[in-house]
């Protein structure tokens, strides 16, 4: 087994993979030395490979000779992951946020004979698993909605935020163009808009905007009429992301007389320096569900909260999704799921046994789903 890129969620993922399901049969894959000794410490018995992955034949050469993959690198590696997987015949888990549509590749996938899982970390990811088992509870759903975000514990100057995973794609997060349906169609707002404040008993007050979450699930989770997911921040956040926006400071364009340099290159490289400090953190994912189940409604919640964890050091941004992506690939080890082609991850929690295995793995780690299920229904007149 493989795992590329040794950054804090790619660590996570070794450290879970080391200790439960590859032992010293792993393969660590990453461009920065640093990184690679860091993960020495965690999986002292596994091989370790410095490569700097620049196009499908990296990948290719790498996932020959291996049944299994993760990418845990940066969105824009996440197409040049799946061609290799394809091309290798080697199952992958992507936890990559990728703008590209895994799902264009599902015909290559099955015909290679490989099980291609996109989006498998915690938004996208668990998110999607608990918005299929909502779905799949449900005759009609009228509406689903998934508040996400990882905040430090209390807000930190100057944006109320700390770094613990990629500043690229978490650019990308505030300029890609958000996906939803309203009115059971396919639309698109901006990131960042539709503002608004909810309350959360355990945390306290948070902002909540949308962001472009929900991908596969706007085809797959058909006949929905309104469906969105929001990013939450501790509040006053978003109106200080929108000013560097607004400012080109998140700009593709390339600087003049700079060599290729955008400001989204400088601005990703400020994070990571200047947003740092206390790395104690806090994941909260609510997926809501409204619907039909004859002859009842139904409103349907899974909620999901996590901290960082002392005893290993590491942040629950880190956690949720390398432990989201670890589950996935013993699901896979073990022959559970359904396959090969493309599988979103909303299809394994339509399963309501999977979805359970899954629950299972994460609870082991002290990541806990709580449901709630409330059902009303009229009663008849005589």
């Amino acid at each position: 087994m493989a795992v590329f890129g040794a950054g804090s969620v790619g660590r996570a993922i070794i450290y879970d993979l080391y200790e439960r399901v590859t032992g010293s049969n792993l393969l660590v894959v990453d461009a920065n030395p640093s990184n690679l000794e860091a993960a020495s410490k965690i999986a002292s018995k596994a091989e370790f490979k410095k490569a700097d992955l620049k196009d499908v034949d990296d990948f290719y050469r790498i996932m020959k000779d291996v049944d299994i993959a993760v990418n845990s690198l940066p969105g824009r590696f996440g197409k040049l992951s799946w061609v290799a997987s394809i091309k290798a015949k080697t199952d992958l888990v992507d936890v990559s946020y990728s703008e590209d549509d895994p799902t264009y590749y599902h015909v290559q996938a099955g015909e290679a004979g490989v099980t291609i899982v996109p989006d498998a970390g915690v938004a996208p990811g668990l998110s999607n698993m608990m918005a299929g088992r909502a779905y799949a509870q449900l005759e009609e759903v009228k509406e689903l909605k998934i508040y996400v975000g990882g905040i430090p514990e209390r807000p930190i100057p100057p944006l109320g935020y700390l770094v613990t995973w990629s500043p690229e794609d978490l650019i990308e997060e505030y300029v890609r163009d958000a996906r939803l349906i309203e009115s059971g169609s396919l639309t698109k707002k901006p990131a960042l808009s539709d503002l608004e404040r909810i309350y959360i008993p355990e945390i306290g007050e948070l902002e909540a905007f949308l962001t472009d979450g929900l991908r596969t699930m706007l085809k797959t989770l058909k006949g929905v009429e309104f469906m969105a997911e929001k990013t939450l921040r501790w509040p006053g956040h978003a109106e200080k992301i929108e000013l560097l926006r607004t400012l080109g400071y998140f700009s593709k364009e390339p600087i003049s007389n700079s060599e290729g340099i955008t400001p989204a290159h400088v601005t990703a490289r400020l994070f990571r320096e200047k947003l740092k400090g206390d790395s104690k953190d806090l994941v909260i994912l609510i997926v809501q569900a409204k619907g039909r189940r004859s002859p009842s409604n139904m409103e349907i919640e899974y909620r999901m909260i996590d901290r960082y964890d002392e005893a290993t050091g590491l942040t629950a941004l880190a956690r949720t999704t390398a432990f989201s992506a670890t589950g996935i690939v013993k699901l896979i080890a073990e022959g559970s799921i359904p396959g090969p082609g493309v599988l979103p991850p909303e299809v394994i929690g339509m399963d309501e046994n999977l979805f359970a295995l899954m629950a299972e793995w994460l609870s082991w780690r002290g990541i806990r789903i709580v449901e709630r299920v409330t059902e009303s229904r009229m009663i008849p007149s005589t």
